[in-house]
């Protein structure tokens, strides 16, 4: 049974790559895995210690915090988190210990893969948004709204002003990437990319080397078996998420009031007041208990999630089936991947709001179609859910195989020799 060291950001489930390698860290360590959780940030999450996880916290913060320069520098190159991962590693055990990188880009950056790699110990990573093969990590041009047709670190990205903030951050993201794919060498000492579903495997594989391995280990989804919801009795539909452009929120919005449907929307963000000015009656609840937008999910007649950016996954979307209702998603999205169009939900182009209106009229007309859309989602999710044992297997048929193949070429090496 191999050792394993979870390589995260934090140590706390600050955001929904942090909460699945925590998940996961706990997880390995009650299947009898001696895991170790190394990150820049705390506190740590009791559940760590509970589950007899040897902890590594560096003390530090996220880059947004603190001053500017230095934290600049350490999003570029932190030398204190390569050295000190390099000082857990030296006392792992040889050819039985797997080294899993999770978020690094909040805080480690790049210089723990070269930590990783100069350990000796094979290296995987889980590639839970598009940060390892595009600068800002979305393959999306936030300024025009639109998924980014370049190909990442070509002389068109690197003049494109696609990121979210200002074209200076753009060029410290460049710098970052160099940093990860040159400096760190990432893609060359990785044993395998884990991709969190085959749609995002499908977008990155063409930006990456041929040599890496792209294996889908699917998130867990935390959700309970609560029998199918009754959506056809429900006269509103939901939208769930941060209220930003890459969302769709105002796209949501938009086709509500053009449809006349009630639309209930759990969230928040920088477009609250646009989302107000056009929906006037739309009900805005803000953000919820998890426990809260289940019920919201539940009591809903359809979920819209209608991105504008690709994501690499999306949690609403199998929230939503599991409870047995049906989804309305954008097409060209991760999301739209995740359902099958007629059956388990409904698919409208991505960013035109007339479509989506049309979409709500017709749901909004047709208690038949939303019955059956729900039934088969419910149906459908629970044939094969997502759940943590699911996604502990996956990993542990990679890491054995990962190390198998490794002590096999070690030994044809050492034959030649």
């Amino acid at each position: 049974m191999p050792d394993v060291v979870v390589v995260n950001d934090r140590a706390f489930p600050g955001g929904g790559a942090s909460k699945v390698a925590l998940q996961s860290a706990i997880g390995l360590a009650r299947r009898g895995h001696r895991v170790t959780v190394f990150a820049a940030m705390g506190p740590a999450a009791p559940d760590l210690t509970a589950a007899g996880i040897d902890l590594h916290l560096l003390g530090q913060s996220d880059l947004a915090s603190g001053g500017r320069l230095r934290m600049a520098a350490q999003g570029l190159w932190n030398s204190k988190a390569a050295e000190q991962l390099g000082s857990v590693l030296e006392r792992m055990r040889r050819g039985r210990t797997i080294v899993h990188i999770h978020s690094w880009s909040k805080a480690l950056s790049a210089s723990v893969f070269a930590a990783a790699g100069r350990s000796g110990h094979a290296v995987i990573a889980t590639l839970h948004d598009y940060g390892f093969v595009c600068p800002n990590a979305a393959l999306h041009d936030f300024p025009t709204g639109t998924a980014c047709s370049r190909t990442p670190m070509s002389l068109g990205c690197l003049a494109a002003d696609c990121d979210a903030r200002a074209r200076a951050h753009k060029l410290w993201r460049v710098a970052r990437q160099i940093s990860l794919s040159h400096v760190a060498g990432a893609s060359r000492l990785l044993a395998a990319a884990v991709c969190v579903t085959d749609y995002s495997r499908r977008i990155m594989q063409p930006f990456v080397s041929d040599r890496l391995e792209m294996v889908v280990v699917p998130n867990p989804i935390d959700v309970a078996d609560l029998g199918p919801a009754a959506p056809a009795r429900s006269g509103h539909f939901t939208y769930v998420g941060r209220f930003s452009r890459e969302k769709g929120v105002l796209i949501a919005a938009e086709a509500a009031q053009r449809a006349g449907v009630p639309l209930v929307l759990v969230g928040d963000g920088e477009l609250r007041n646009d989302v107000a000015r056009i929906a006037p009656s739309a009900t805005i609840t803000g953000w919820l208990p998890a426990a809260k937008v289940c019920e919201a999910i539940r009591a809903s007649r359809a979920v819209v999630v209608p991105s504008l950016w690709r994501e690499t996954q999306g949690m609403v979307v199998p929230e939503a089936l599991s409870a047995g209702v049906p989804v309305i998603a954008a097409t060209a999205t991760a999301p739209a991947a995740a359902i099958e169009p007629g059956v388990t939900g409904l698919l409208f182009e991505n960013g035109d709001a007339g479509a989506l209106a049309h979409l709500f009229s017709r749901l909004a007309a047709n208690d038949r179609l939303v019955a059956d859309l729900g039934e088969a989602a419910y149906r459908n999710y629970w044939q094969t859910p997502a759940t943590m044992d699911r996604h502990l297997d996956g990993l542990e048929a990679l890491y054995e195989r990962v190390l198998s193949e490794r002590s096999k070429t070690h030994r044809s090496e050492a034959r030649s020799a």
